[in-house]
């Protein structure tokens, strides 16, 4: 039975082993997807950490990184062996293998950024990016994945921290996901978030989106979602902006595509309501 579209599932596709053969991975994606990345109660205070630390359940693409190491350096570094790797695939006709990161340069040392050598003696920036990178799991797809045992997660749970900012958001996914504009579900309920960020749109296959118990105070950042076409499910109660004066109509209304707020689903009957009611209140105006 494939995964309800939306909610982090550790089902797989009812297809079986030998079909798995003859689709594209990227195929896969969209039949079955790995259980939720989860980072909640890690005491992050930025998206950065998310690099630092590992997740309490699922599995991020990348392990964490080693406190010696900077985070942005490792980013860097593997932004561009990322491109080079799809720079490889498009040269191949799209085919994903082993041999394109084992020749990356950035899997032999082409990274001028310090890193401690193997010896524990003197960083040498020769094998900066072997230290970075090349130990990192995840470089590409195995016989294993391509079968479906290992299954790419396209949710997130980043609930119950300190996050004050989301920016950077985007840049941190390729430590996090396999394929992060895949994301669909995201939870950064109960952190201390104050607007709804722009971060936020860089995912665009984004269906599921908790916001709930952060400290958002203008109810007009809530039409930034409207970047995001796929979003079906959004949570806001325990922000300021849900203390306001008809504040679920107001958010349906702008966001007719939603069928579910805070939690509860909207109606036919409700929804007809709404509209009714939006009407009235543009004639006012």
């Amino acid at each position: 039975m494939s995964p309800l579209v939306g909610e982090p599932s550790t089902a797989t596709s009812g297809r079986n082993r030998s079909e798995w053969l003859t689709i594209s991975i990227t195929e896969q994606k969209t039949l079955a997807a790995g259980p939720p990345v989860d980072y909640s109660f890690k005491d992050l205070k930025s998206v950065l950490d998310l690099v630092t630390v590992e997740p309490t359940s699922g599995t991020a693409r990348k392990p964490a990184l080693s406190p010696d190491n900077s985070p942005l350096e490792y980013l860097e570094a593997l932004a561009v062996q990322d491109q080079a790797q799809a720079d490889s695939d498009a040269a191949n006709g799209g085919s994903s293998g082993a041999s394109a990161s084992a020749s990356s340069p950035l899997l032999l040392g082409g990274v001028g950024s310090t890193s401690v050598g193997s010896s524990g003696g003197t960083p040498s920036a020769g094998n900066s990016s072997k230290q970075l990178l090349s130990t990192q799991r995840g470089a590409a797809p195995t016989a294993a994945a391509v079968l479906g045992a290992k299954l790419n997660s396209n949710s997130l749970r980043l609930a119950n921290n300190h996050l004050l900012s989301l920016n950077g958001l985007g840049r941190v996914m390729r430590h996090v996901l396999d394929d992060p504009s895949q994301l669909v579900w995201l939870d950064v309920s109960s952190n201390q978030l104050s607007t709804i960020e722009d971060a936020v749109l860089e995912f665009p296959s984004l269906q599921v989106l908790y916001y709930h118990g952060n400290n958002i105070t203008n109810l007009n950042d809530v039409l930034k979602l409207q970047g995001l076409p796929k979003l079906n499910k959004l949570t806001l109660h325990g922000n300021p902006i849900a203390e306001q004066k008809n504040y679920k109509n107001w958010v349906v209304a702008h966001l007719p595509n939603l069928r579910n707020v805070d939690f509860g689903t909207i109606t036919k009957v409700e929804r007809d309501k709404i509209e009714t009611w939006f009407k009235s209140t543009k004639k006012k105006h």
